[in-house]
């Protein structure tokens, strides 16, 4: 049991200063453009008008595309043998890959939980000067990326969340083992690409759910799909190696 932990402490280590000077590089510009947007934004406007003047959703995207970089570098070839590291801990490369995505799907959990936790202090600094306790609540059925990041009464949208994740975790953690490999792993960037096209996703009324719902179904099932393929990618291919 301790050279798993050890392999999982490995990937934690590689990633943990980084990912705190990121989620803090989050806050403090979040912070900064909210409070420009707050201050130059006229009495009447509404929570609602101050979160989309101040872009949290576009520092979100930039923060976690830097998060998959940093994911999928972890574990590569890249000025030093990973491999050789991985090998003198001597436990199979299936299980370093299960314990990359654990790791990866800690620190994608971690950014949702910061980004939401961010917003929710940023809402209340507006509830503390406008006395607007109503609209804190509110805005996260009416704001398309903040129901998107939490959506709040929308369990199709919580399922669609946490498939991301896992998805996401899997793609991270198949690509430095790909890596290795002197293959060329494309997985993760069409999850990408469908997270920062899908992600945010408006609250469902009765003319727009079924078309909202089928948008979290095909994101889901393709997600899995590509997730799946990945790793059966690579443990097909461990099969090959063993046997030839």
């Amino acid at each position: 049991m301790r050279k798993h932990v050890s392999v999982l402490m490995l990937f934690a280590r590689r990633t943990l200063y980084p990912f705190i000077l990121l989620v803090l590089a989050m806050a403090v510009v979040e912070g900064v453009l909210f409070t420009i947007a707050f201050r130059s934004a006229e009495s009447s406007l509404g929570l609602d008008t101050i979160l989309y003047a101040s872009h949290p959703g576009i520092v979100f995207a930039v923060c976690f595309l830097l998060l998959c970089v940093l994911l999928c570098l972890t574990g590569c070839d890249f000025g030093s043998k990973q491999d050789y590291t991985l090998s003198r801990l001597r436990i199979s490369n299936d299980m370093t890959i299960f314990w990359q995505i654990v790791h990866n799907a800690g620190l994608l959990f971690l950014l949702w939980a910061m980004q939401v936790g961010i917003l929710l202090v940023l809402c209340g600094v507006y509830t503390a000067q406008s006395g607007q306790l109503q609209a804190a609540v509110l805005v996260f059925y009416d704001n398309s990326f903040l129901h998107s990041l939490l959506p709040l009464a929308e369990n199709a949208h919580l399922i669609c969340n946490l498939i991301l994740l896992a998805a996401l975790a899997v793609g991270t953690a198949c690509f430095p083992a790909r890596q290795r490999r002197g293959e060329k792993p494309v997985a993760i960037f069409i999850m990408v690409i469908l997270c920062v096209l899908f992600f945010n996703r408006e609250m469902g009324s009765s003319e727009s759910a079924s078309v909202i719902g089928k948008v979290d179904f095909f994101l889901s099932a393709a997600m899995i799909i590509i997730a799946a393929s990945a790793i059966w990618g690579i443990w097909k291919e461990a099969d090959d190696e063993a046997l030839s």
